[in-house]
């Protein structure tokens, strides 16, 4: 059974893996990290399944470990996507320093949970402190979910650009992001929960295979497929976008002559 998910794993995201390649294109302008960030989470779980398939287990256990940060920052870049269509810009010191706070916990969870998940496959570590070093990470992309939800949900309450067309693709993109979010949030919680009652489970798999089928598997697969969604039904935004500004600076010329 566990073989069977790592390959309907590797066969879902292949399939994936295209219309997102394709989306990274049709948004590069504005939404390069995040389109380039859920690319590389696909790529992850296909390499992951395939190291669960051919029993793998120390690589695959960090890739499985790791593998949710590329999702939390492609939510992020999506996320800075739509607030770059639906909201006026105030400067760019507060962006700036919040891209520094996500990128540095996913980081620091990151690196906590794959040198736990690699203490963990060995016999002769000790394997409390492994444990608390993969809790620890988890922990941290937890916070970051926590601080996502927080600004999606102050996003609809900025104050609005000036053009239409671009304002109903920021809020087609944010309004995927919090929905999103809903099933990575059961995705991150379940993973947490796991690891904090279930002492000496911090296997390759995190729980029985229906619950990783129900609470770890699908919410990542419906994440993705959302954003996909989204991201075709906002695919010209970036291009009227660059219009509207072009014809702005345009008609700000002719009235200065």
């Amino acid at each position: 059974m566990a073989d069977s998910l790592s390959i309907a794993t590797c066969a879902i995201y292949a399939i994936l893996i295209i219309p997102v390649l394709y989306l990274l294109v049709r948004h590069a302008r504005f939404g390069l990290a995040g389109w380039l960030l859920l690319l590389i989470f696909c790529v992850i779980r296909i390499v992951g399944g395939a190291l669960e398939i051919s029993n793998t287990g120390t690589a695959a256990g960090i890739i499985s470990s790791v593998g949710l940060s590329p999702l939390l920052l492609a939510t992020n870049g999506i996320l800075h996507e739509a607030r770059t269509y639906r909201i006026r810009t105030v400067g760019w010191k507060a962006p700036v320093v919040f891209e520094f706070l996500v990128h540095g916990l996913v980081a620091a969870g990151v690196v906590l949970a794959a040198i736990g998940s690699s203490k963990l496959q060995r016999l002769d570590e000790p394997i409390d402190n492994a444990e608390k070093m993969v809790k620890a990470g988890i922990a941290l992309l937890t916070a970051v979910w926590g601080i996502l939800v927080v600004l999606a949900g102050l996003s609809f309450a900025a104050p609005r650009t000036k053009y239409g067309a671009v304002i109903r693709a920021g809020t087609l993109l944010l309004s995927s992001v919090c929905l999103a979010l809903v099933f990575i949030g059961i995705r991150v919680l379940y993973t947490l929960i796991i690891l904090c009652t279930q002492k000496g489970s911090l296997t390759l798999g995190y729980g029985t295979i229906a619950l990783r089928i129900v609470l770890s598997f699908l919410p990542e697969v419906i994440a993705v497929i959302i954003y996909i969604c989204a991201g075709f039904m906002t695919q010209s935004a970036a291009t009227k976008l660059a219009n509207d500004e072009l014809e702005d600076s345009s008609a700000r010329e002719h009235l200065s002559r």
